[in-house]
């Protein structure tokens, strides 16, 4: 499961913990049914968890693939970094105990860019013909060498392929535009979930599963004092989950269509298609 938390104010999220806290608990922190001792150590039903920011140029990633201190917090952990964007990555329990759990995905890193994919693996052939066309410069900066990884380092090649990947910012069209080119060598390997962002703007392409935009309720309390604008937009949180849409919709909740967008962190309800 993969997470966003877009917010447009420089004072960070933390006002949004109640909301956050709300959100995942009903959607996300879902302990296992059985066995009623889960291995998870009290952290919500997840095997592990990652987390990712970008502030100004540097990037931040906390990786907690396999967690086993009981004083672990997701919620922590995303909500740590005061910035407009984090992304994080989830990896729940089996719900039978004799089946291990994948580790959570790592959530990936170059230049001022961040990246994760919610799918495990590639074929052998489609990992092959990504790696073909990697340009040298990323190919020697994959450090895992998870097919995640190559994912997101295959959408930074058509980023700059694009003219992008430079010292300025890219815009939605440009990397809607990647996203779109990524989605067309992946046509073979439904499903593809990818989230990125490099602080400014947040991309994602979604091809199966769901997608869900929350919005924070107009009743919970704000800071007194916030650094942006009174007319500022408010926050978004997005949960991508592999599963079927839900049969009713789900109160404060929608539904994004499949296909590639782009939100700019500081107008998060502002989605702009590819």
């Amino acid at each position: 499961m993969l997470c966003a938390l877009l917010d447009p104010s420089p004072d960070g999220p933390a006002w949004a913990r109640p909301w956050v806290d709300d959100v995942l608990r009903q959607h996300v922190f879902l302990p296992p049914p059985e066995p009623a001792e889960s291995e998870d150590g009290g952290n919500h039903g997840l095997r592990g968890w990652s987390v990712g920011a970008v502030v100004g140029n540097e990037t931040l990633v906390q990786s907690r693939p396999i967690v086993r201190a009981r004083d672990a917090d997701p919620i922590d952990d995303l909500l740590r970094t005061a910035t407009r964007c984090v992304i994080a990555a989830f990896a729940r329990q089996r719900a039978t105990g004799d089946v291990i759990s994948p580790p959570a995905p790592k959530i990936s890193r170059f230049s001022r860019w961040i990246g994760v994919r919610a799918e495990a693996g590639l074929d052998k052939q489609a990992r092959e013909e990504l790696l073909a066309k990697l340009p040298d410069f990323l190919a020697r900066s994959q450090t895992d060498r998870t097919d995640g990884e190559l994912v997101f380092l295959t959408f930074l090649a058509h980023l700059q392929r694009l003219g992008g990947l430079n010292a300025t910012y890219d815009p939605p069209e440009r990397i809607n535009a990647a996203l779109a080119a990524l989605d067309e060598m992946l046509r073979d390997q439904p499903p593809h979930n990818v989230m990125v962002s490099d602080g400014r703007s947040f991309g994602m392409l979604h091809r199966g599963g769901t997608v869900l935009l929350f919005e924070p309720p107009e009743d919970l309390p704000r800071p007194q004092v916030r650094l942006t604008s009174p007319d500022a937009q408010s926050a978004s949180l997005l949960l991508y989950s592999p599963h079927a849409p839900p049969p009713t919709p789900i109160p404060g909740a929608e539904r994004l269509a499949d296909g590639m967008f782009t939100i700019e962190t500081r107008a998060p309800r502002k989605l702009v298609r590819g």
